[in-house]
Order: C-alpha cells, then sequence, then structure tokens
C-alpha cells in the first residue's frame, strides 16, 4: 500500500544499507521497508530478522560497530539505535551516553572511514516545548537526558561526516519492532486488558504513522538529501485526543483513558508540553504527503487487526 507520493524520480541504484537498531520500532519498520528495492543489512544484538540479512552488533561497543561495518561494507547507513526510553535515560545516564553519544560516534566514525553515508534519527524531544510547530532554524533546548544525547549525536554526526543526513522524528506510532512496542502498542495492549490509561492532556505531539516515519527515512536516502530535517505529519494533538481517537476506532472502551496532566505525572525525566514540528522543508524538499490523521487510525487499526 503506498503512504505517501512524492514528485520527481528517486534514486534507481541498488544500495547496500546498514539499519542499526533493526529490532526497534523504527529500524523494523525501515529495514522491511529499503529491503523492497535495496539490499539491507540488519544490525541487531542478538536473533534475527525473518527475510533479512542480519549482522550481530552492539552499539555500545566501538570494536563490534568496527567489525560489523567492515564485514557489511555499506554505501549507506540509517542509524536507529538508540537507548529511547526517557526516563531509563535520566536514570542510567552512563549507559545512555555509551549508547547515544559513544556509539554514534563510533558508527560516524567508522561510516566515515569506509565512505558510507549515513542518515541518523534524531528526536523532537530536542526543543523545549515552550514554541511548538518547531522548524529546523528553532534552536533545540533539550529537558532532559535523553534529548541531551541525542542532540549530542546529532553534533557528533555533522563534525565526523561529509556525507550525512539528520532526520529528526516526531513520535512515531503502528505496530513496529521485535516484539512490537512503542505509545500505540501500550495503548492497545492496556484498554484490552481492562485496564486504565492515563493519558496527558496538555502534552502535545505530532503523532507520525510509522510506515509514513519509514517512507520519509526511505526518501531522504534515495534522493541524497543532506543537513538537517524533521519528520512528521505537519500537525499535532494531545496524547488524550489521539488516545481517544484510536480506541474509539478500534472498538475498545474509552472510559478507560483517563485525562491528566504533566504535573499530575511522576517522571523522572522531564518532557516539554509541545514538541510538535513542522514538516515544510521536507515536503519542499521531496513533495512527501503524510497521512491525514483517519488514514493513520486506520492503518494502525489494520496493523492490530491483521
Amino acid at each position: 500500500m503506498a503512504l505517501h507520493r512524492a514528485r520527481g524520480a528517486a534514486e534507481e541504484t541498488t544500495l547496500k544499507i546498514l539499519v542499526t537498531g533493526a529490532a526497534g520500532q523504527i529500524g523494523h519498520r525501515v529495514a522491511r521497508h529499503l529491503a523492497v528495492r535495496h539490499h539491507v543489512v540488519a544490525a541487531v544484538r542478538t536473533g534475527g530478522i525473518s527475510g533479512i540479512e542480519c549482522v550481530t552488533m552492539d552499539i555500545a561497543e566501538p570494536l563490534s560497530v568496527r567489525i560489523a561495518v567492515d564485514h557489511v561494507m555499506p554505501n549507506a547507513v540509517v542509524h536507529c539505535a538508540a537507548m529511547t526510553n526517557a526516563d531509563e535515560c535520566e536514570t542510567g545516564r552512563d549507559l545512555c551516553r555509551r549508547v547515544n553519544v559513544d556509539g554514534t560516534r563510533a558508527l560516524a566514525e567508522e561510516s566515515a572511514r569506509s565512505g558510507a553515508r549515513m542518515i541518523y534519527l534524531s528526536s523532537d524531544l530536542v526543543f523545549d516545548g515552550k514554541k511548538g510547530d518547531y522548524t529546523e532554524d528553532d534552536k533545540p533546548n533539550p529537558l532532559s537526558w535523553y534529548a541531551e544525547t541525542k542532540l549530542e549525536g546529532e553534533r557528533i554526526t555533522a563534525a565526523t561526516m561529509a556525507d550525512y543526513a539528520i532526520a529528526r522524528t516526531a513520535i512515531v506510532v503502528g505496530k513496529g519492532g521485535i516484539p512490537p512496542r512503542g505509545f500505540a502498542c501500550w495503548l492497545v495492549e492496556t484498554l484490552r486488558a481492562g485496564k486504565k490509561a492515563r493519558l496527558y492532556a496538555d502534552q502535545f505531539r505530532s503523532h507520525f504513522y510509522l510506515g509514513d516515519c519509514a517512507a520519509a527515512i526511505g526518501l531522504m536516502l534515495e534522493r541524497n538529501l543532506t543537513g538537517l530535517y524533521h519528520l512528521s505529519p505537519g500537525r499535532k494533538e494531545s496524547r488524550h485526543a489521539f488516545g481517544m481517537v484510536l480506541a474509539e476506532k478500534l472498538g475498545l472502551d474509552r472510559s478507560l483513558i483517563e485525562a491528566i496532566g504533566m504535573d499530575d505525572a511522576a517522571m523522572d525525566a522531564k518532557r516539554p508540553k509541545d514538541c510538535s514540528l513542522s514538516n515544510a522543508k521536507l515536503v519542499a524538499a521531496t513533495g512527501f504527503e503524510p497521512s491525514a490523521l483517519d488514514k493513520t487510525i486506520e492503518c494502525i487499526k489494520s496493523e492490530f487487526e491483521g
């Protein structure tokens, strides 16, 4: 199913692409999406991915990174591997830094040494949430250790590599990963179990369909885009509003969803109240057309009921 339309011809050359974090929510979907047209090698810590060539890599171990890159010799690297749970990053700062900062440095150095270009996945959480609808020209101001490490990874990538792109992704929603994970998975599993879900009514995010996110990364790669781009649907909803719409579409009990304020929740990591992203630069460069909210919900529904 086509999830986007874009003007202009995509690059026809088959690339050899190393995708890190390929067992994660975004990395798994990216690997699947790119494997339709390219030779994809999925980097995983353990196990494998059905139908896709895999290589063992521990992003926190520089020697493991070098061995994997030398083995694959990719034309391009899509760096999705990261420690992403903001609260766990806050309480486990050393490990978070090893993965998100030192791991990114090692991968950027090895990619540059081997002549591969790299797309580094960053986060909407690099902003403080005071403005919303952030563009690439807005100045980041991280509120959490996780966001600080992702921003440092951006700077390392730009300083280390000549051929790179940085993709700041909005929060992704959809079924992806081994096992499946993410906000939508948590919400559906919670409601199906008859448990209450407390969702922020005063936090606004750009809820980006996972399939669209993978497609946007594919466009960035195939169009040889360089520099910084925001990947989002170009709209925003509160976490509570999005959860209510999703629950209704899936026939789940919306009375189990409780609206709360961010100040009502105990969190180790501070979150921004509005880190929504503008996608105008990506649209101008590629003609990318993300799914509308109703289409996003339909796609998620098909994933959970298929």
